[in-house]
C-alpha cells in the first residue's frame, strides 16, 4: 500500500466522515429542539398556572385581613389605609383601594388615584359575589396583567380591593423559567456532545476500514484492522479480515498454481518433444533410409527392393499411428466431429484396450444434445483426468463405469471405480500445494462453468467421481 496512496484515501475517509456526522447531529438537532421548546412551553405554562393560583390565595387572604383591620377602625382614614397595606406587605406597585356598595372609590393607597382599575363589568360581577375573591384582570389604567383580590368589610357596606402588578409578582417565577432555559440548552448541548463522542466511536472505524479496502490490491501487504467500536462494526471488521486473509491466500494459490502450470506445459512440452525426436523423428529418418536403398536395389535386385517396400508400409503405419496418437491427445477431433458421447465412449475404450482385464461399462442416458465446445471440451478433459487417475493409480480396479445424463437445464457425468483408490475430496488450495494440478484443474474447469464436481471414497473402497454442469445453450 502506497504511502501517497493512502494519505488521499484517509483525507477522503476524513471528509466523508465529517459530513456523516454532521448530517446525523442536524438530523438529531431537530427533534431535540423540539422537544426542549415543547418541554419549556409546557413547563411554562403549569408553572404560571400554578404561580396563578398560589397569588390568588395568598391575596385573598391578604386583603380579608385588610378588611378586618379597617372595619375596627371604620370610617378609616388615608393614614390608616397606607398602614393596612404595610401590614401585607406588598410587592411593587401594589395598591389598596377602598370602595363603596356600589363599586365607587374612598379612598386609596397611595392616595391620588381617581378611580378603580378594573373594568366596570367584571367590578360588577366581583362585588355582587360578596365572598372574597381574586381574579387576574387586564387594568383599565394602565392595560397590564394585575392580580384583583376583592373583600367586603365585616358588618360595613363598603368593601376593600388590593390590585397587584402581575409582573412584580411573576419575577420569581422568571427566574426559574431563565434557569429551566438555561438547563434545557445545556441538556442539548450535551447530548449532541455525547452523540458527537459516540458517532466518532463508529466513524473512526468505518474510515479505517474504508481505507484497508481501498489499498487490500493484489501484491500490497495487508495489515488487519483492529478491531473497535459497537459489536456489529467488531463483527463487520472481523469478518473482513478474515476475507482479505482468504483472498491473499487464494492469490497466493494461484500465483503457485499459475506457475505449477508452466512448468507442466513446458514438461508436456518436452515430453512430447521426446516422442516426437525418439519416436516419429526416428521413424522418418528409417523411411528415409529404406528409400533410399530402394532407389539403389530398384536395378540391381528387384526382389530386395520390394522386401524393402513392404518394410517401408509398415514403417509408414507405425509412423501414422503415432501422429494420430499425439494429435488425439493434443486435441480430440472426434469430440468436433461427433460429439460429446462419441469421444467419451472412446476414452473408455483406450482403457480397455490398455486394461483388457477390466469390466468398463459405458452408458448414455437423457436426449442427447449437442453443448457449447467449451462445455464439452470442459466435461471431456474432467472425465478424461478421473480415467488417467484410475489407469495411473489404481491397480487393482476391476470394474469401471461410466454413465453420460443428459437433463433438461443439466449434464452429469459420472465415473466410478472400486479397487479404492487415492481419490479425496480435499480443498483446491491443498491439492495445488501437493503438486496434484490434475485433480485441481477438474475441480477449477467445474468451477468455471459454474457446476459442482465432488470426489467420494465409500467405506467398501468405491470411489465415485460425480461431475453437474448447468447448460442453457444448444450448438
Amino acid at each position: 500500500m502506497g504511502n501517497n496512496g493512502g494519505g488521499g484515501i484517509l483525507r477522503t475517509s476524513g471528509v466523508e466522515g465529517s459530513s456523516m456526522r454532521s448530517q446525523l447531529i442536524w438530523a438529531s438537532l431537530f427533534p431535540l429542539a423540539f422537544f426542549g421548546l415543547l418541554s419549556m412551553l409546557v413547563t411554562a405554562s403549569a408553572l404560571n398556572q400554578m404561580v396563578s393560583n398560589l397569588v390568588a390565595q395568598r391575596n385573598t387572604a391578604q386583603v380579608q385581613l385588610a378588611a378586618a383591620m379597617l372595619a375596627n377602625k371604620f370610617p378609616p382614614t388615608t393614614q390608616e389605609l397606607n398602614a393596612a397595606l404595610q401590614v401585607l406587605d406588598p410587592v411593587r406597585g401594589s395598591q389598596l383601594y377602598l370602595m363603596d356598595a356600589g363599586g365607587r372609590l374612598i379612598l386609596s393607597s397611595p392616595p391620588g388615584a381617581t378611580g378603580l382599575p378594573m373594568p366596570p363589568d367584571e367590578l360588577s360581577a366581583l362585588i355582587q359575589t360578596h365572598q372574597p375573591a381574586s381574579r387576574l384582570v387586564e387594568s383599565a389604567v394602565t392595560a397590564d396583567e394585575v392580580m384583583v383580590s376583592f373583600a367586603p368589610l365585616p358588618g360595613q357596606p363598603q368593601a376593600v380591593m388590593l390590585v397587584e402588578p402581575w409582573a412584580a409578582s411573576m419575577s420569581p417565577a422568571f427566574y426559574y423559567q431563565m434557569v429551566l432555559v438555561a438547563l434545557l440548552a445545556l441538556g442539548t448541548a450535551l447530548s449532541l456532545g455525547m452523540l458527537s463522542l459516540s458517532l466518532g466511536r463508529i466513524i473512526r472505524p468505518i474510515a479505517d476500514l474504508a481505507e484497508n479496502a481501498r489499498g487490500a490490491v493484489p501484491g500490497s501487504v495487508f495489515h488487519p484492522v483492529l478491531e473497535q467500536g459497537p459489536v456489529e462494526l467488531r463483527i463487520l471488521i472481523k469478518a473482513f479480515n478474515q476475507m482479505v486473509i482468504r483472498l491473499a491466500e487464494q492469490q497466493g494459490v494461484l500465483r503457485e498454481y499459475a506457475h505449477k502450470a508452466l512448468l507442466s506445459q513446458e514438461e508436456e512440452r518436452q515430453r512430447l518433444s521426446h516422442e516426437l525426436h525418439d519416436g516419429t523423428l526416428q521413424d522418418l529418418v528409417g523411411l528415409a533410409q529404406r528409400v533410399e536403398l530402394c532407389r539403389s536395389e530398384m536395378e540391381h535386385s528387384p526382389l530386395q527392393a520390394r522386401r524393402r517396400l513392404d518394410e517401408l508400409q509398415g514403417l509408414v503405419q507405425i509412423t501414422l499411428s503415432d501422429v494420430r496418437r499425439i494429435s488425439t491427445a493434443l486435441r480430440p477431433p472426434v469430440l468436433d466431429d461427433l460429439g460429446l458421447s462419441v469421444a467419451l465412449d472412446a476414452l473408455c475404450k483406450d482403457l480397455q484396450q490398455d486394461k483388457p482385464a477390466l469390466v468398463l461399462a459405458y452408458s448414455v442416458e437423457g436426449q442427447e444434445r449437442r453443448l457449447q465446445p467449451d462445455l464439452e471440451l470442459a466435461i471431456y478433459r474432467i472425465v478424461q483426468e478421473a480415467l488417467a487417475n484410475i489407469r495411473k493409480h489404481v491397480q487393482d480396479a476391476s470394474q469401471v463405469m461410466v454413465r453420460l445424463k443428459f437433463g433438461e437445464t443439466e449434464l452429469q457425468a459420472l465415473v466410478s471405480n472400486n479397487g479404492g483408490g487415492v481419490f479425496a475430496n480435499p480443498d483446491v488450495n491443498t491439492l495445488v500445494r501437493s503438486g496434484h494440478l490434475g485433480l485441481a484443474g477438474m475441480y477449477e474447469r467445474a468451477r468455471l462453468f459454474g457446476g459442482t464436481l465432488t470426489i467420494t471414497s465409500g467405506p467398501d473402497g468405491n470411489t465415485l467421481v460425480a461431475l453437474s454442469l448447468p447448460y442453457s445453450q444448444e450448438r
